[in-house]
């Protein structure tokens, strides 16, 4: 039942690669808000009629019998679960709005030890000691590779004007290329805190969007446990995800409204590329969400993680981007998979 599991997640993460290559594609033409709101109507309407259609002769369920299981907690988690993903997709955009990408998306990959925690208090779920090492390597090398992928900023010379305050004396930052001058230990340890890898913590005393991230993955480490607590109660993962699909889509739906009510049009000119990423996105959470049947929650989203990995094959398959200084970071996240596999 685990390889089933494994296999769910696996397929999670293929559909989360789609998502983002259809999306990057999309970006160039829609708004952020066009595509929250749009795609999330066209997943609420995609799952009622895959319910509708096949619900009451297959293992999927109907709707009612949803609501006929009188379990207030279920409605409970739907309700609450849905509101955090909405509140988390807006924070994600306004940092995406307010800070580089370099110090901002890194913080998602800290999801999976987040929900280490979360998991404990909300379900009582523990990994094994190999489980949880192999969780972390994971969390070590999915923030690497996108470090790596969005990195190697050029800090101002506000930046070595204070570090020259702090340390006592001046010296040079070249991201991504070693420093040519002779250093002592405090300088050894001050190149060492320059270097593009720590730029996301670095960013945290200045930059807001690296904050509102952190609190991104915090929430979504809740919300995460709260799909696996709703996906046990309800029927089945399909009846679950339409219901919550449908209360995260009402939301955003109305803000597009107010804001710019003729963008709906969008969905008649250009309905393949928005049915293509909703479609994407359905594939993606259902696959996610049974595979939480027979994995700890932390475990899931680790292996949901490994889309990193087919991101960069994706990078160098399609775009010949160069992989070699990644292949070290993809090597520690195919460790860290291992260790999970086998905990």
């Amino acid at each position: 039942m685990k390889w089933e599991g494994f296999a769910y997640a696996a397929g999670a993460a293929v559909g989360h690669s789609c998502i983002d290559v259809s999306r990057k594609m999309a970006a160039q033409h829609f708004s952020p808000a066009e595509l929250i709101a749009l795609v999330g109507l066209l997943d609420a309407l995609l799952l009622c009629a895959l319910v509708w259609a096949f619900g009451s002769n297959s293992n999927i369920g109907s709707m009612d019998s949803l609501f006929q299981t009188h379990d207030q907690n279920l409605l409970r988690i739907l309700v609450i679960s849905a509101g955090l993903k909405v509140m988390a997709g807006y924070m994600y955009q306004r940092a995406l709005q307010v800070s580089p990408i370099s110090v901002t998306v890194p913080y998602l990959a800290f999801t999976p030890v987040m929900l280490v925690f979360t998991s404990y208090f909300l379900m009582n779920e523990m990994p094994s000691f190999r489980g949880l090492l192999g969780v972390v390597v994971v969390t070590v090398g999915g923030y690497m590779l996108v470090v790596e992928k969005h990195g190697k900023i050029t800090r101002g010379n506000q930046l070595e004007e204070d570090r020259g305050n702090h340390t006592g004396e001046s010296f040079s930052i070249s991201l991504g290329t070693e420093t040519k001058k002779a250093f002592s230990v405090r300088s050894f340890f001050d190149w060492i805190l320059s270097s593009h890898i720590f730029e996301p913590f670095l960013a945290l005393k200045k930059e807001e969007g690296s904050l509102l991230m952190l609190a991104v993955a915090g929430v979504f480490s809740i919300s995460n446990s709260l799909d696996k607590m709703g996906t046990h109660l309800s029927p089945s993962p399909v009846l679950f995800a339409t219901v919550q699909r449908v209360i995260m889509a009402i939301p955003v739906v109305f803000y597009l409204i107010l804001i710019s009510p003729r963008s709906f049009k969008h969905l008649l000119r250009r309905f393949p590329a928005f049915v293509t990423i909703s479609v994407f996105e359905i594939v993606a959470f259902i696959c996610y969400l049974k595979s939480l049947e027979t994995l700890l929650v932390s475990y899931a989203i680790a292996a949901k993680r490994s889309n990193v990995l087919l991101s960069v094959i994706v990078g160098r398959v399609v775009f010949k981007e160069k992989i070699w200084k990644k292949l070290p970071f993809v090597i520690l996240m195919v460790a860290g998979m291992a260790l999970i596999i086998l905990a």
